[in-house]
């Protein structure tokens, strides 16, 4: 039954991904001009115009062609494994991600495992303990954390820890003296003492939202009869709520998997400028403000493959802790 659910979604997903990628190149391109348009004034404004390298963008990337035969170029060389090179560097799409992508993933998989790490307990002591001083402390927090944009949060961070610990600098993931520098112990030290202030950061809002989440979900399910007929058998109260009320009220976490893993790969875009982090979500503005369509169009339409095999991945999950969902029944 679940091989037979995986094909279909599958076979269903390759027309809808055909589509999407239409979309995101069509997108990209609409805003008038064009790349070789920025081009040719950024070199006006240095004073020379190298008509020779012009024509010879316009020919290797089709730009005298029609947009749909552009969109038939790059969509065929994406599927056969070519993403094409960045219009602005000359460099290859794949290699930029396989330069930023390691760091993006790093970051965004332990701020998700810190964030569950800290709402699915919190959140259960705040529902257990509702309207008690356990429930308010953590609802007064969580509002005060999810009612401040990341980005404050992190120039304050950054202005307290200059006050506190002047020689540590919390932008960027490594200090200068190792940038350039073959992989050491001290420099994999240097990395470790940096990372934890993005996944802090980028933890705090998202562990707040899900407390409200998880909690809201849980006193809901502790009213129904079956966590009363539970408690009437005599079982203990933590075994009541953990076996019962907590595995239906997760839903909504492992039904949010489907957008955590396009957010795996573009993080926070406004975190990383703000920290300089070396991600993929600042390479994608730029891209998308110079009309680099190859690049931008590669990252969008890979982070719809990933939000496509996330909901496949949330939906899955979803039967194996919700015993009332199976697969191809009514």
């Amino acid at each position: 039954m679940l091989a037979r659910y995986i094909i279909k979604r599958t076979l269903i997903a390759i027309p809808t991904l055909l589509i999407i990628s239409f979309a995101v190149f069509m997108i990209i391109e609409l805003p008038p001009g064009s790349f070789l348009d920025a081009k040719i004034e950024q070199m006006q404004r240095e004073g020379q115009v190298d008509w020779a390298e012009i024509e010879s963008l316009r020919e290797r990337y089709h730009f005298e062609r029609h947009v749909l035969i552009r969109y038939a170029y790059w969509i065929s060389d994406y599927v056969q494994g070519d993403w094409g090179r960045s219009f602005e560097t000359d460099t290859e799409v794949l290699q930029i991600l396989r330069e930023r992508l390691p760091v993006t993933m790093l970051i965004s998989i332990f701020t998700i495992l810190l964030t569950w790490s800290i709402a699915i307990p919190f959140g259960v002591l705040a529902a257990v303990k509702r309207n008690t001083v356990w429930d308010y402390l953590l609802t007064f927090v969580g509002l005060a954390a999810m009612a401040t944009p990341s980005f404050v949060i992190a120039l304050v961070f950054q202005v307290t820890m200059q006050k506190l610990w002047p020689n540590f600098d919390p932008t960027g993931l490594i200090s200068p003296q190792y940038s350039g520098q073959p992989w050491t112990w001290a420099k994999l030290g240097d990395l470790l003492k940096h990372i934890w202030v993005p996944i802090f950061i980028l933890g705090v809002a998202g562990t707040a939202g899900m407390i409200r989440i998880l909690r809201a979900n849980v006193i809901d399910e502790l009213r129904k009869q079956y966590v009363l007929a539970a408690r009437a058998r005599g079982l203990h109260p933590a075994l009541v709520v953990m076996r019962y009320p907590v595995r239906v009220a997760i839903n909504p976490l492992v039904s949010g998997v489907g957008l955590i893993l396009p957010g795996i790969i573009s993080g926070s875009v406004i975190i990383s400028i703000v920290l300089g982090l070396p991600t993929v979500g600042p390479k994608l503005i730029q891209a998308l403000f110079s009309k680099d369509t190859y690049l931008a169009s590669s990252i969008v339409f890979f982070q719809c493959i990933l939000a496509i095999v996330g909901i496949m991945i949330s939906d899955i999950l979803l039967a194996m802790v919700d015993p009332r969902i199976k697969f191809g029944r009514q």
